[in-house]
């Protein structure tokens, strides 16, 4: 498995340019007030689903939601429709948020992804300015257990291993591996999975609902510059046990390796920050599906962050 530096090597577009707003970044609190920024709408999020899919896709952990969750609102161009979930993490003694806040790198991050309409598919959506909607949450570790995480944290010991790598130079659905060889891409076809029974999706959301909200880009290969990200500020804590298992269950190498390479650090480095703009919110509703509400943060505090700082 090649390291995000090494990515350039096959995918141009993963460089670092002046003109190109990638991501994570650091997040920072200088603010300058800005009113023009409506509630962000959670439509579905306060409902359990019947069943999430588990999958090992060897760069991560995914996790496959039923349909019926959307996001709109805020100054989003779309009414998103959520779709998977995916993990970014450390190992034992480094921590793995792929942004950081106020230069502090959380152990993990579970970003949320939606797809604007008409879009099938991540791949579809990432061509398209706006295409995808990232929410970042960071996660932090505590000493108990975190019983809506449990679901998640304990199919990570039943998906240990990805799909096998096929070599190809076209063009394909699956998910992208971080890896070159030969000057081919490599791709990654979905390995161990197991169906869970989840939690309501607003349960892994953290208690104060005020988010950042930014243009960037990928954090993965092909790191394309169509994603709006939201990320919220305070983080949602697991116990320690929930962690380990990520850090020591979950492989990228192969079922039938002889030798076994562990999942740990599998996150981007922090990009230059730039001239973006960068929305601070608490203006959040969580619906049922049908529409009515289920809770709501009245604190309404739009703020925008103007800074042309480089933060590597």
């Amino acid at each position: 498995m090649t390291g995000p530096y090494n990515w350039v090597k096959t995918f141009p577009t993963c460089i670092a340019k002046e003109t190109l707003l990638h991501s994570p970044i650091n997040l920072e609190h200088v603010v300058v007030k800005n009113d023009s920024i409506e509630p962000l709408e959670l439509r579905g999020f306060g409902v359990p689903q019947k069943s999430w899919t588990v999958v090992n896709v060897r760069d991560t952990v995914a996790v496959k939601f039923q349909a019926g969750m959307t996001v709109k609102g805020g100054s989003i161009k779309h009414d998103y429709r959520i779709v998977e979930m995916r993990f970014h993490w450390g190992s034992n003694t480094t921590n793995g948020s792929e942004h950081k806040l106020d230069d502090r790198r959380f152990p993990m991050e579970m970003q949320i992804v939606g797809l604007a309409p008409g879009f099938s598919d991540v791949e579809a959506a990432s061509l398209v300015q706006s295409g995808l909607l990232m929410i970042g949450i960071f996660v932090d570790i505590a000493s108990d257990e975190n019983k809506a995480f449990k679901a998640i944290a304990h199919a990570v010991l039943n998906v240990p291993y990805p799909g096998d790598l096929k070599q190809s130079v076209k063009h394909t659905s699956v998910s992208i591996v971080h890896a070159v060889h030969s000057n081919h891409f490599l791709f990654c076809f979905p390995g161990d999975s197991v169906s869970v029974t989840p939690p309501a999706l607003s349960h892994l959301l953290p208690d104060n609902y005020k988010f950042y909200q930014y243009h960037g880009g990928q954090t993965t290969p092909p790191c394309l510059q169509t994603v709006t990200w939201i990320v919220f500020e305070k983080p949602i804590f697991i116990s320690k046990e929930q962690y380990l298992l990520f850090i020591t269950h979950l492989y990228y190498s192969d079922k039938h390796d002889t030798v076994k390479k562990l999942l740990v650090d599998n996150y981007r480095f922090i990009q230059p920050r730039l001239n973006r703009q960068i929305f601070v919110s608490s203006a959040v509703k969580i619906r049922s599906a049908r529409g009515a509400a289920l809770s709501q943060h009245k604190l309404f505090i739009p703020l925008l962050i103007l800074t042309s700082e480089l933060s590597l």
